[in-house]
């Protein structure tokens, strides 16, 4: 075979070779996320209060490892009845047991009481003569954390934290705080007397958790539920996942490494025996 031929068979090759890399490597998987964000929206219905739509956001991050944090932020409007501020949050986790998970951290960047700031970077486990307003529930039990009994919505999450207790064990509750007080809001809209005289996180407040295990997915996490108000017969939100994305057309890329190897198939495919030397 000449030459000439031979080069050029090695040409068409190296260009279907250099198509499919470009294919295979469109193609690979991305790395899993380091974090979820969980959003839910919803209305208060409780009698006696003029802000009615409630909204929560809750961030999961495990990008430092062996730890989880979770900031959790009120979306919503400003809160005029003790039903409109946020006070905890449940969820559960797809993977295995998380057993040796231990809140070790949380802080709120402002407290705020009838609109003016009264803390800034506040440990929520340690207010004053060390009380704990934050706290940390886990269970491995298959109905869940529970809760107040006789409550037609007990917590069947797994995992959850609180400012209210909502008689939630081991302890009796979530935390050794005053209720609604420490909860999240955004502001005031009206406020009635309880709300008026009580002392919030304002917007967000971020917790960290030690014990993460090396193989934790945040992806798994699911069943968020955002709670309101100091009992589980109040309001509460719940994440709902949106619909799956319609089916992606072909990959660019994809598509001109096929092209590429189709192109060169057909050279050689067509290319006419030369006279041999």
């Amino acid at each position: 075979m000449s030459q000439l031929y031979s080069k050029k068979i090695v040409g068409y090759a190296a260009c279907c070779i250099s198509a499919l890399t470009v294919l295979t490597v469109s193609q690979m998987p991305k790395a899993d996320a380091a974090s979820m964000t969980f959003s839910a929206t919803g209305t208060n219905p409780i009698s006696g209060g003029t802000s009615t739509a409630l909204a929560a956001k809750a961030l999961f991050d495990d990008s430092i490892a062996g730890k989880l944090t979770l900031t959790l932020t009120n979306t919503g409007p400003g809160a005029s009845d003790p039903t409109d501020v946020l006070t905890g949050i449940f969820w559960d986790y797809a993977g295995s047991a998380l057993t040796n998970l231990t809140l070790s951290s949380a802080k709120a960047p402002t407290v705020i009481t009838n609109n003016l700031t009264t803390g800034s970077n506040v440990d929520l486990t340690n207010v004053g003569l060390g009380k704990v307003e934050w706290g940390f529930a886990k269970t491995t039990a298959s109905s869940g954390l529970g809760g107040t009994s006789g409550v037609a919505n007990p917590v069947t999450q797994h995992y959850g934290l609180g400012t209210a207790g909502f008689g939630i064990s081991p302890g009796f509750g979530l935390s050794g705080g005053q209720q609604f007080n420490y909860g999240i809001i955004t502001g005031y809209d009206s406020p009635n007397l309880a709300v008026s005289l009580g002392t919030f996180v304002k917007n967000s407040a971020t917790f960290v958790f030690s014990g993460l295990p090396s193989g934790f997915d945040a992806t798994k996490i699911q069943n968020v539920r955002f709670q309101y108000g100091t009992g589980l017969d109040e309001p509460s939100t719940y994440y709902i996942a949106p619909p799956p994305p319609p089916k992606k057309v072909p990959d660019p890329s994809a598509t001109v490494a096929l092209s590429l190897f189709a192109v060169g198939a057909l050279r050689v495919a067509k290319k006419k025996p030369l006279v041999l030397a």
